[in-house]
């Protein structure tokens, strides 16, 4: 009757063991993902950089454009 308490105990700590490794596991694939989404949000911050200086390119030609417009009398 006395390894009856040792062997709750002993079945408490191999699921907390086996809880630990799960958490460890877990853990691994989140830092994992953080890093893939952290990597695309680089990418896009990339992406949206080119499109605004794209889009100001843009906007100073049609401006140009409007400018030498304005100047002609019809």
């Amino acid at each position: 009757m006395v390894d009856a308490p040792f062997t709750a105990i002993e079945r408490k700590i191999n699921e907390l063991a086996g809880m630990v490794t799960t958490l460890k596991k877990e853990k691994e694939d989140l830092a994992s993902l953080l890093a893939r989404r952290n990597a695309e949000v680089k990418e896009l911050e990339g992406r949206a950089a080119e499109l605004t200086k794209e889009r100001n390119e843009i906007k100073s030609r049609v401006d140009a454009i409007l400018a030498r417009l304005e100047g002609i009398e019809l």
